[in-house]
């Protein structure tokens, strides 16, 4: 079993063009012939991967061409291994710690590998009331999708839904909002919840 430290040592890295963030959902399709077995490692380990974001580059891996990944990613939990064909695995993750990556080690089989220290886990700070309209909006979100039938398991964030907590409404704006890489990753990063939130009303109304 997976005993999570302050720093994880060798940790493979999954670049990706989206950002996950704590608590959010995260389903793939793997059929890299690099990743189909360290995927399959880490589930049965029980161990997390990083997911880190792209910054240049393509997820599919194209000869010559050098990525560019963000320095900040977050651990993804495997909560879901389907084999839907010898070389293709279906999974399904659970965003879990952010972490920075301190030093880039070299590629095992393909797979970008990092030494990384784990930030803080935001504080439970509630919403103020000056950005409740924006919790407010994410919940109404929220009772749309369920009375067109969306079901609790297919939303693309964990329950329980904290629409009191600023850090957990910032993360979900954060993932639905159609953000620039480096914006989502500044505000991965933002270890202030409450001011997290507050940059997140500002991109969502500029003017006001």
């Amino acid at each position: 079993m997976f005993a999570l430290t302050h720093q994880i040592e060798g940790l493979s890295l999954f670049p990706l063009g989206m950002t996950l963030f704590p608590c959010g959902i995260l389903s793939l399709n793997i059929f890299e012939p690099r990743y189909l077995s360290m995927i399959k490692r880490h589930y049965e380990r029980g161990e997390p991967f990083g997911v880190v974001t792209l910054l240049e580059g393509s997820e599919v891996k194209l000869p010559e061409q050098a990525n560019k990944l963000a320095n900040f990613g977050t651990l993804a939990k495997i909560i879901e291994f389907q084999v839907m064909q010898p070389a293709l695995y279906r999974i399904k993750c659970v965003g879990w710690r952010r972490f920075e990556i301190k030093e880039r080690l070299s590629q095992l089989a393909g797979v970008e590998r990092a030494d990384v220290l784990l930030l803080p886990e935001d504080a439970p700070i509630a919403v103020s009331a000056d950005l409740q309209d924006v919790a407010n909006t994410l919940g109404q979100l929220i009772a749309q999708n369920q009375e067109r039938g969306v079901k609790l398991n297919e939303f693309p964030f964990t329950q329980p839904f904290c629409l009191d907590e600023a850090g957990w409404v910032a993360n979900r704006w954060a993932e639905l909002l159609g953000l620039a890489s480096e914006e989502r990753v500044s505000l991965l990063v933002e270890r202030d919840p409450a001011l997290r939130l507050q940059r997140i009303k500002d991109l969502m109304d500029p003017t006001a």
